[in-house]
């Protein structure tokens, strides 16, 4: 039988990975992320979490990614030399799911939802929640998908809405507790659960929300968040892979949430609000996790870098502590306005600037509450083109309401007076929690025919050669609006896709629109509902969840 590719993924046994012997008494945590595992691994979230369980002497936390088509084969196969034979195993304990009390996913992304269910099929444990009993572990799952988690109701026991680090230590601790007691506890614990601030467990309540606002109003869950981030838990003996991953470099965060209000954005709401990490304390985190890793990179992070009023000190004082050892800095999330052209930005690695204009026109950009002006971008861009930097690379959208050709043909011309363009053109999706929430998605035939038409307006142009356009499959982004947008039928289509084949739908070379929209028309379920602008004070499937 063929080797698998990139085995370096299942190996485990990396550098500051945390081996805990399993014994009685326990809680048994496996942290499972829906994608691969160089995805996974540069996940901050992920490296977070796995560090405030581990750093409990009664708990044990494993790591799981979802595996490549060639490793589930192996599995299914049940080919002793391919996964121990054993399923889908942590890599730590080489563990089945179902082996585990807690199961947690990190939802990230709508289109890894079929792997949701692939990952607990694999690892021996019930898709659905309503089939589980008291021998099977509990099911968790928050990031940002959480914030409608009612397209996954069916197969989670319980959500965790907002920032986990409090609130896992919180359910570690209940969970613990509840499966010492006599039978029945899992009804007990989800019952608990509902009552920890930032917890949604789907079957406590009576009144599920649909789409088309027959359902009831349910209590409010508010989000949850982490007050001081400065004394937060923060990693600085993160995993060092044997592979390379996406992220390959120490990331720091030092800011969480943004300034900005931007009218399309879901993550300013759920992020909200702004929270900075002091440079004393970033110094300190940067300082360990040098000494614990080897890397030769730091990278800072944030939704905004360019938003952290002391951007520049700390830039500095990162150089001046590790300019000997020869460590880079690199900066994540630049607005055009707040790229300065000091001393210490000089000193920031030079590889390429990424900027999201969204759209070409300033008007259109004023009404996405977006302040930055094509001048700006083009000057500065260029100048730093022009000063050693090597590319820049600028996120733009099609669809947005209010659009015009006019609109896109201002994207060409902005774009064409820039020396070097890499650039990004994705669907408009309104997305839960955003202020253009109630707005609708432009049809399938329109986002292509928008699509041709820049491409088209920059062969024309003559500019192809110098500019290199990436555009987000328009049949991708609509399945995701539905699966963002979606009440908790739509988990009947992700179940059939699951059981269709559909794997890593968000890789373009997995994704399958035909097998999605027959499992639409197999549930006997419209998808253009879940695509339509919303009338003011609709019932929304995500209404129950305070951002």
């Amino acid at each position: 039988m063929e080797a698998v590719l990139r085995p370096g993924r299942y190996i485990g046994g990396e550098w500051n990975a945390i081996h805990k012997e399993w014994v009685d008494g326990q809680l048994k945590f496996a942290l499972c992320f829906p994608d691969m595992y160089e995805i996974g691994m540069s996940h901050l979230g992920m490296r977070i979490l796995y560090g405030i369980l581990n750093r409990e002497k009664d708990v044990v936390c494993e790591r799981v990614f979802a595996p490549w088509k060639d490793m589930e084969e192996k599995i299914r196969a049940g080919n002793r030399g391919s996964n121990d034979g054993g399923g889908l195993l942590s890599l730590e304990g080489r563990r089945r799911l179902c082996e585990f009390d807690i199961v947690g996913f990190s939802l990230q992304y709508e289109m890894s939802f079929v792997d949701v269910l692939n990952m607990l099929d694999l690892g021996g444990v019930r898709l659905r929640s309503s089939e589980r009993e008291d021998e099977d572990p509990l099911v968790i799952a928050g990031g940002p998908c959480a914030f409608n988690p009612e397209p996954m109701a069916d197969f989670i026991d319980a959500f965790v809405i907002g920032e986990a680090e409090e609130a896992i230590l919180e359910i570690a601790k209940l969970v613990k507790s509840e499966r010492c007691k006599a039978k029945g506890w899992r009804q007990c614990a989800l019952k608990e659960l509902s009552k920890i601030e930032g917890v949604y467990v789907p079957r406590t309540t009576n009144h599920p929300s649909t789409l088309l606002g027959t359902g009831e109003p349910r209590t409010t869950i508010r989000k949850r968040i982490v007050a001081d981030l400065d004394n937060a838990y923060f990693p600085t003996a993160p995993i060092v892979p044997y592979i390379q991953i996406v992220h390959d470099r120490i990331g720091i965060e030092i800011m969480r949430g943004c300034p900005h209000r931007c009218r399309f954005c879901q993550a300013c709401k759920i992020f909200h609000p702004l929270r900075l990490r002091s440079i004393k304390r970033i110094l300190e985190i940067a300082e360990q996790s040098i000494k614990n890793t080897g890397y030769e990179e730091i990278s800072l992070l944030s939704l905004s870098s360019g938003d952290y009023p002391h951007l520049e000190e700390l830039v500095g004082k990162l150089e001046e502590r590790f300019r000997r050892q020869g460590v880079k800095i690199s900066l994540s999330s630049l607005r055009v306005r707040e790229f300065s052209d000091s001393e210490a930005m000089g000193i920031v690695k030079k590889a390429g600037l990424t900027f999201a204009p969204e759209v070409g026109s300033d008007q259109l950009r004023s009404r996405l509450n977006k302040d930055m002006n094509n001048e700006d971008i083009i000057q500065k861009s260029n100048h730093f083109l022009n000063n050693g930097w090597r590319k820049v690379k600028m996120y733009f959208m099609m669809g947005i309401p209010g659009e015009t050709y006019e609109d896109l043909d201002a994207i060409v011309k902005l774009v064409s007076q820039i020396k070097s363009v890499n650039m990004s053109v994705s669907p408009f999706i309104p997305k839960p929690h955003s202020e253009f929430e109630g707005e609708g998605m432009d049809g399938l035939d329109v986002l292509k025919d928008k699509r041709r038409y820049l491409r088209a307006a920059f062969d024309v142009r003559g500019r192809r050669r110098s500019i290199k356009i990436d555009f987000h499959d328009p049949e991708m982004s609509r399945i995701e609006a539905c699966l963002s947008r979606g009440d908790r039928k739509i988990g009947e289509v992700i179940y059939r896709a699951w059981q269709k084949g559909a794997r890593l739908q968000a890789w373009t070379e997995c994704f399958d629109y035909n097998l999605w929209r027959q499992c639409f028309e197999e549930s006997g379920i419209d998808p253009e509902p879940y695509l339509r602008s919303r009338g003011k004070g609709e019932l929304l499937p995500w209404n129950f969840v305070e951002t």
